[in-house]
């Protein structure tokens, strides 16, 4: 499995992991299909920031990643 970390912004995070970016926006962070957004509020915005303002739950998170193949380093957001 590949490890993140949701201290690491969108942007650092979907440099790294291509793949991931389509499971992020699956999470509901819809606006991230536009490169536009990716490379703007991407590279502000943590994945752990991410997921509280969408109001998402650790476990949602953490457990859609696994399912994708990917471990998160912490244990809440």
């Amino acid at each position: 499995m590949k490890e993140i970390s949701l201290k690491d912004t969108v942007f650092e995070t979907v440099s790294k992991f291509p793949e991931i970016r389509e499971v992020i926006i699956s999470l509901g962070f819809a606006p991230l299909r536009d490169d536009k957004m990716l490379q703007t509020a991407g590279r502000m915005m943590t994945l752990g920031r991410a997921a509280k303002q969408f109001g998402l739950s650790y476990e949602t998170v953490a457990q859609t990643l696994a399912d994708h193949g990917f471990t998160v380093k912490e244990s809440e957001l």
